[in-house]
């Protein structure tokens, strides 16, 4: 009956190239390897190694078995870490609100960190309007919101600022004021403008989001972006991702005339007040810290 051992000792040989080096490599005896692989080649009934030269070589029947192997052991090392992460008490699960007008690229390289070290943790993102992603924490929908700065911070939650977002005025190349060094006023006023709806409900970019004599609303950026690459319509969009779209030549920004200065938005990372906090919740509020 083939077991672990005698695959990884297998596995070992073919790797370092030689019995003698798999046992140094596995801090075991050269018999103990040669005797490991001998009793594959028992059960199975396959010659897994040609032993005529000087080093053993694998036969066509051991390489199939080999890749089969490798296969099996990695999956048996998955299962001895998922048994470990739930020894942990490492969430299965995590939930994760994110405002609409956030990019997602503020929080990639932290997910990516928390992937590494909590492999088997599922991670679920999902996108709120402003006020809606308050509630989403109260009704513990979610366990972290990634937000803009709110009215006030409801008394049972508690945050931390870890980013910022710089903010610009787009448009397509074929607009307007693709030709305008500054865009006045009165000529930007008259132009349909494209609105993150969640934009209204934040008190610091309300005054900026509704400029325009004419509004299309939208749900996300994502929605605002792909309707002023259409042309139909201005915005104002966090400035990376216009970057994004400037090297694809679908937008570029403009200057208006009423407002030359950069402006930029602080961004939070909101929980609920003394809920219990797994492993990887805290992993990723303590990367957004550092």
């Amino acid at each position: 009956m083939l077991n672990l051992e005698q695959l990884n000792a297998f596995a070992s040989a073919v790797e370092q190239g030689s019995f003698s080096a798999a046992a140094r490599h596995l801090g075991k005896s050269q018999s103990s390897v040669s005797i490991a692989i001998s009793n594959i080649e028992l059960d199975l009934n396959v010659l897994l190694f040609n032993r005529d030269t000087k080093y053993p070589t694998l036969t066509e029947q051991g390489q199939r078995l080999y890749e089969q192997s490798k296969t099996l052991l990695r999956q048996a090392d998955r299962i001895e870490n998922y048994a470990k992460s739930v020894v942990d008490q490492v969430e299965d699960s995590i939930y994760i609100g994110m405002d609409t007008m956030v990019p997602l690229s503020i929080i990639e390289t932290v997910l990516e960190k928390m992937a590494q070290q909590f492999p088997f943790t599922q991670v679920h993102l999902r996108k709120y309007s402003c006020d809606d992603l308050t509630q989403a924490i109260v009704d513990d929908q979610i366990q972290l919101a990634i937000n803009l700065p709110m009215h006030a911070v409801p008394e049972h939650l508690d945050f931390f600022t870890f980013g910022d977002i710089e903010w610009a005025f787009t448009c397509s190349p074929d607009s307007v004021f693709a030709d305008m060094d500054v865009v006045d006023t009165q000529t930007l006023i008259s132009q349909r403008q494209i609105v993150c709806s969640s934009m209204m409900q934040n008190p610091t970019l309300k005054s900026i989001g509704k400029l325009s004599q004419e509004l299309w609303y939208a749900f996300d950026l994502d929605d605002v972006i792909r309707l002023v690459e259409q042309g139909l319509g201005w915005a104002y969009v966090p400035k990376i991702l216009l970057t994004e779209k400037q090297s694809l030549g679908s937008l570029i920004d403009f200057k208006p005339e009423f407002s030359q200065a950069k402006m930029t938005t602080v961004v939070d990372v909101s929980w609920l007040s003394n809920q219990p906090q797994g492993p990887a919740v805290k992993f990723i509020l303590d990367s957004l810290k550092h």
